[in-house]
Order: structure tokens, then sequence, then C-alpha cells
């Protein structure tokens, strides 16, 4: 079929799409009549790129660690979690696009693009981009209400299982184990007993992680019944294990050590006397550290059937590179959003368009479409 047909027949069936669904204006959450101002939308702004890219120590005085109070959000990055314990995300974990993407290139020095995009991702997929919010945690209902007329259910924050948050974590169960947002004492000290064995001393090399990361996929595939583990979590999984030996290394040294390591995920606070990265971490890095560690242990993206098989993915647009970008965005964007109106719908198509586009713009030209469910 000639290109012009089909793209003529794919904006035939978003017309249809959009005439299927009701419009949602951006004047129609009103939770208390005397709140009104209080849950006005918030237009997105992406925040500037960082002036100094170049090694610097974190946290300085301004930053110091204080432990999360009781109702402060925590969830399943320990990145994000030490970012908020020294206040350079908001300390009860309810975060703005601007928000992530700055404190994220301030503490990690990761690239700007990166930052964004990700920070944009989270914001669509488990957050409330009419108001701008997201936890890095559990849900907020006082503070992160439902989209107008509960379009897409009640925003479950990062903690909630899929869309962000995914199978076959380093130091979180599966969420048909246990709690996914919840550090599992007992995986990181496993974790750890990998770098005993396997590190330079106290250092966590490369052989730890390939070596840890195939043992946590195959203990998810012998004990998780519901297993997913499809391009995009496959994605982030592997790249978790890169930016252990990336972000959490030390500017200076460029070594991740046991104490550093036990410091960001025990503690969830940046180590005593740590620099961060001399130069920005773009998302070309994140693919290469990545691919580094799958290469140890080839393991390719799938899920578990019914009857518990685990079948490799086969849908041709899942293929990589342009898979990972479908799967994060086209299964897992709720399509709904798309049939909105005013200010929601033009924050939607910054996160789309400014926000995340522009990673997978180079091997991607044609921007994904969002068409996941709602509500899930």
């Amino acid at each position: 079929m000639p290109v012009a047909s089909q793209r003529i027949i794919v904006a035939f069936l978003l017309v249809l799409n959009v005439l299927a669904f009701p419009s949602y204006s951006d004047k129609a959450i009103h939770l208390d009549p005397r709140q009104d101002e209080k849950y006005a939308g918030t237009p997105i702004e992406f925040p500037p790129r960082m002036a100094f890219t170049g090694a610097k120590r974190i946290p300085d005085a301004a930053h110091p660690f204080i432990a999360p109070r009781p109702n402060d959000l925590r969830g399943p990055c320990p990145g994000l979690n030490t970012l908020a314990n020294h206040g350079y995300l908001p300390r009860n974990g309810i975060a703005t696009v601007a928000q992530l993407t700055q404190a994220s290139q301030e503490g990690f020095n990761l690239g700007y693009d990166f930052a964004r995009a990700v920070s944009s991702l989270a914001v669509l997929t488990r957050g409330n981009p009419f108001l701008n919010l997201v936890s890095i945690g559990g849900a907020s209902p006082r503070l992160i209400p439902p989209l107008p007329g509960a379009i897409d259910g009640t925003p479950g924050g990062l903690s909630k299982h899929g869309r962000f948050e995914g199978d076959v974590s380093m130091t979180r169960r599966d969420a048909a184990l246990g709690d996914p947002g919840a550090l599992d004492i007992g995986m990181l000290d496993d974790f750890l007993s990998y770098v005993d064995r396997l590190g330079d001393g106290d250092v966590v090399t490369q052989s730890v992680l390939n070596e840890y990361r195939f043992h946590r996929f195959q203990d998810s595939l012998a004990r998780n019944p519901k297993l997913v583990y499809q391009v995009g979590r496959h994605g982030f999984s592997y790249g978790e294990g890169g930016f252990i030996l990336n972000l959490f290394a030390d500017g200076i040294t460029h070594n991740t050590t046991r104490r550093t390591f036990d410091s960001f995920l025990r503690t969830e606070r940046f180590p005593p006397s740590w620099n961060r990265r001399a130069a920005p971490f773009e998302f070309p890095d994140i693919i290469n550290a990545a691919e580094a560690i799958i290469s140890a242990h080839p393991v390719p993206p799938g899920k578990k059937n019914a009857g518990g098989t685990y079948v490799p993915d086969t849908d041709p647009r899942l293929d990589f590179p342009c898979g990972l970008y479908y799967n994060l965005v086209g299964m897992g964007v709720p399509a709904v959003l798309l049939n909105t109106t005013g200010l929601l719908r033009k924050n939607v198509d910054k996160l789309l368009m400014e926000g995340i586009h522009p990673l997978f713009a180079d091997v991607c030209p044609e921007p994904v479409i969002p068409e996941g469910p709602a509500g899930v």
C-alpha cells in the first residue's frame, strides 16, 4: 500500500477515535468548590539545560540529608528517593516535570534530553498531566487527584505496577510477589554478596551487574506467574544496572564502591565526599551500558502466557530501537489523553512532542501515537 494511503487511513482512524470519546475541558475538576483555584491546571514548562555540566561535589550545603517523614512518599527508584531526601526534589515526594528534570541533571548529571523524556513519561503514565504532578512513590489522592472525569482512574504514582514500574527489579519485588515500591533488604544483601564474590576488592564491577541481573531474571522466571518483561521494562531493568555503574560512581575515582552502593540503595542518601560524574549521561550511554549487561546473558523481551510459559515478544512493532519507544508510549500512555481539550491536551502534546519524542527522533522520526488502555 502506498505510504500516502497508509497515512490517510491512520488519520481517518484517529478521527473516529476522537469522535468515539467525549472531550474533557480543562475546567472539569471540582473536588471542592472552595478549592477550585488550588486545582486549576498548570501549564507545563521545561527547565533550561544545566549551565555547568562537569564534576561537582554533591550534595552541597543547601541540600542536607533529612530522613523522610511518615507522610513523605518514596518509591521504586533509589536515585529519585535520594534526590528527595536531600531536597533536590520536594521532600514530600510530589514533583513536576521541571523539578524532576532539573534535579536529575543537578544531582546525577543526567543528560538534558534524557532527563526531560523520562520525567515526561513519569507524569504522563503515573501522574496528572493537567496539574503537572507525579508522586515518586504511591498514590496521593489529596495532592494528585484524578484527571477531569477520572478518565484514567486514580494516579497511582511511580510505585504502581506497570507502565513505568515493572518486574525484575534489582532491589524490589515483582508486583505479583510483594511490594514493588519498597526496598527488599534480603534482595539488597543478595546483591551485595555478588559484590563480595565478583567485585574488584570493594568495587562494583561489570561482572557483578552481569551476573546479578541474570540471577534476578532467573528468579522472577521461576517464581512470578505473571512475569511481564516486554521491551520497555526489559530496557529499563538493564538500564538500572547501567545507572548503578555510571551514575552512582564517584566522578573523580570513576568507581562505585561497596560503601557508595550501600549508601544509595540502603539509606538513599548521597555518600560522604561524593562527586557527580564529569560529563552528562546521555541516552546512547545508557543504551551502551544496558547492552554490555545483556550481552553477558542474552534474555529476550517477553512475558508469561496463561499457562506460565515465558513467550518472547513477536509483535514487529516491538523491534528495537523504535520498539522501546512504541512500548513505552504507544502501549503505556492511555489513548484517552488524546481525546481531551484545553490545557490538558496542550500539556499532553507538550510532554509527548517536546518531552519524549526528541529522545527518539534521530532513529524514529515519526512520533508514536498513544494507544494504551486507561485505568490500569
